[in-house]
């Protein structure tokens, strides 16, 4: 009896420590406490910093404001648009499943679905809400017709201007010793092995772009194969430019490329000189980005009119303003 009444007073201690937490904003009466907020600031900031980026000084301090006035932002249109989601209705876990197994094919490896939904900072079944409410809401969105695509290429043909661009195949093997956030973890000499390794498989007679499907650990490039196109004013990494314009057509990387992400594996496929994409070359690729362009705008206007109808307080600009009238 006495231990009882002891959990039952441990219980009422927590849960009036969480109701005395700090409140930092509230959407339509659901709070985000400042526990909350802290913990999706601290994460933003160990990312950036691993990318190099200072919070010391005063400058750094104004860097993390403004990464809390962002990240407070981002978490009530997370909430805004599950609140609206769940307007829909209850998914069961059946549908919950059904609703995200797209999503899911796109990646290769559970860890890297695992990590896309770390980076979101939402559960599978969060996602699969806003998923479902993105269909409901768009569904009446016509698909754009071939002439629409047609007058889009023909009032913007600047935009399908290209300069020299190489055409390679590459195979990756990250380096990261768990501090750069990389899909896999593998040390400097494993990764170069692991690359070496490739190399000797292709000296054999392989095929570059089986290997690639089955050994890279690019995500973005692998189902392809490989296939990477690239001009020398992109952002493609120095080593990785010099080390494919060294080659010739066909030829391949003898020794790994080392570059910031890890060691490659590089096949030349073609040089492609400066010119214009033909409207047939890009047909199917601008078709997709024009539709998924209307559902965007749909979608952004809906939650758009919601937040304007939504009772939201945010105590970091509420807290501006104030100071500005004073």
């Amino acid at each position: 009896m006495h231990k009882k009444i002891l959990l039952l007073a441990v219980l009422i201690v927590f849960a009036l420590a969480g109701c005395n937490q700090d409140v930092v904003a509230t959407v339509n009466g659901e709070k985000i406490t400042g526990a909350e907020l802290s913990q999706r600031v601290d994460e933003a900031k160990a990312s950036l910093e691993k990318q190099g980026f200072d919070f010391s000084g005063d400058q750094g301090q104004t860097l993390t404001e403004n990464l809390r006035k962002q990240a407070l932002e981002e978490m009530i249109n997370d909430k805004l648009m599950l609140q609206e989601a769940k307007k829909f209705g209850e998914l069961t876990e059946e549908q919950v499943q059904d609703k995200i197994k797209l999503l899911k094919a796109q990646f290769p490896t559970a860890e890297e679905y695992d990590l896309y939904l770390a980076q979101l900072k939402m559960s599978e079944e969060d996602v699969a809400y806003l998923l479902n409410l993105q269909e409901q809401v768009t569904k009446d969105v016509p698909p754009v017709s071939e002439d629409e695509v047609k007058k889009y290429y023909d009032d913007n043909k600047e935009q399908f201007a290209h300069p020299d661009q190489l055409q390679v195949r590459h195979i990756l093997f990250f380096v990261d010793d768990g501090t750069k956030g990389y899909p896999f973890q593998h040390s400097d000499a494993e990764a170069r092995q692991m690359a070496e390794d490739v190399i000797a498989q292709l000296k054999q007679g392989k095929d570059f772009a089986e290997l690639a499907k089955e050994k890279s650990e690019d995500s973005g490039t692998k189902s392809g194969g490989g296939l990477y196109t690239f001009s020398a004013d992109s952002n493609t990494d120095k080593e990785f430019s010099d080390a494919a314009s060294a080659l010739g057509q066909g030829e391949y990387t003898q020794a790994p490329v080392k570059t910031e992400y890890g060691y490659h594996v590089i096949k030349m496929e073609k040089k492609i000189a400066a010119g214009q994409y033909s409207f047939e070359e890009v047909k199917q690729r601008l078709t997709e980005e024009l539709n998924q362009e209307a559902i965007s705008k749909k979608f952004s206007d809906m939650m758009q009119e919601v937040k304007n109808n939504a009772k939201i307080t945010n105590k970091l600009t509420d807290n501006e303003e104030n100071i500005t009238q004073q």
